[in-house]
């Protein structure tokens, strides 16, 4: 099977999660024996990374400048169409945003079949993201765009049955789409990786919680700030970018920047409690840092959401939006309670949360559309 898989919205190389997601799912496909073409702003030579024979990169200009997302999806439009006319293909995989869809759009054109990715919910996403989404215009614009992508594509998947619920508001075609759950990489996320040496380069004596992920609006950062202020004998360390959002100076609050792949399961294995906090508002996620947690066998505390729920199934200690650190108070001492749950999401992650059992659900799609 050839897949020509559309993913301009991914820079390679990168930390953020839509990269280390994508990657994943599109490598791990290579190793079934799958061809993989990935259509990405690919950097060759900043990439260290080994990768399945199978997986090809075919690059696409990254402009770096404002309204870049125009720019990169246009020529990820042009470039998917050259190459789908070069070149036999048995499926078109478009990982979808707003104002997307060129891979979708590219495969309606040259007669072949595509399927739609949608890993969030786009809409609550860009108006998060930019102010510029609240004007009338621009909104209706958006939600066509989301509309039409749906409508092209064979068929498609989201993250969560919650994710697939709200799209089918843009698009009743999205109730057939399947749901299939992000995995995360089951060797390298081990109880007995190496760990940092943070508590010692910190000076950290007491229990340590860890937030890994970007400080921007789809996290509740507020809650971290809250944990820390609420428990000032936990030691909070926060590995990720800023996106422009400051953390207060606190005695035990430690924001040590981004991280690489390899050293964030050496983080983790340090840590008592793993924290994935989220504002009020579902976007439909399937979390990757909760997955990772457990696969490190850290007790989760993350926001009562009902697609945490979902991607959670009991096996994490989940509080109400702005509640979070009241929890955190009240269990931090729990030898208990903190193994037990800990024991639980541990065998959950490694039985059901694998990017192995991803990419087999991935191929049963594909077989079903082509």
């Amino acid at each position: 099977m050839k897949v020509l898989m559309v993913a301009p919205s991914v820079r390679v190389p990168d930390t953020l999660g839509q990269t280390l997601h994508q990657l994943a799912l599109a490598n791990g496909l290579a190793k079934r024996g799958i061809q993989i073409t990935l259509l990405c702003r690919y950097d060759s030579n900043q990439l260290n990374k080994e990768f399945d024979s199978n997986l090809k990169f075919l690059s696409i200009n990254d402009p770096k400048i404002p309204f870049e997302r125009l720019i990169f999806t246009y020529n990820s439009y042009k470039s998917a169409v050259k190459e789908l006319k070069n070149n036999d293909y048995d499926l078109v995989h478009d990982r979808g945003y707003i104002f997307a869809g060129s891979g979708v759009r590219a495969a309606n054109e040259c007669g072949v079949k595509s399927i739609l990715q949608v890993d969030d919910n786009w809409i609550r996403s860009e108006r998060s993201a930019t102010k510029f989404a609240k004007y009338w215009l621009y909104n209706k614009k958006a939600i066509e765009s989301c509309y039409n992508q749906i409508e092209k594509a064979n068929g498609g998947f989201t993250v969560s049955a919650i994710l697939r619920e709200q799209i089918t508001k843009w698009n009743s075609k999205a109730r057939d789409f399947a749901v299939i759950q992000n995995g995360y990489e089951a060797d390298l996320f081990v109880p007995n990786s190496k760990p940092l040496g943070i508590k010692d380069k910190l000076g950290i004596k007491g229990k340590l919680a860890v937030f890994v992920g970007a400080l921007g609006p789809w996290h509740g950062i507020d809650e971290i700030i809250s944990i820390a202020k609420d428990n000032p004998s936990l030691s909070v360390v926060v590995a990720g970018g800023g996106y422009g959002k400051n953390l207060p100076l606190l005695d035990n609050l430690h924001h040590i920047g981004r991280l690489s792949r390899e050293e964030v399961p050496r983080l983790l294995v340090e840590a008592d409690i793993g924290l994935a906090p989220y504002p009020n508002l579902d976007y439909g996620f399937s979390p990757l840092k909760i997955y990772e947690y457990m696969g490190c066998n850290l007790p989760v505390f993350a926001t009562d959401l009902p697609s945490v729920r979902e991607a959670t199934q009991g096996n994490a200690f989940l509080a109400k939006p702005g509640k979070l650190s009241q929890l955190v108070s009240k269990l931090i001492n729990n030898e208990e309670k903190l193994y037990s749950i800990s024991k639980s999401a541990y065998d959950y992650a490694t039985q059901r949360r694998t990017w192995e059992n991803t990419i087999d659900e991935t191929i049963d799609l594909y077989k079903n559309v082509i």
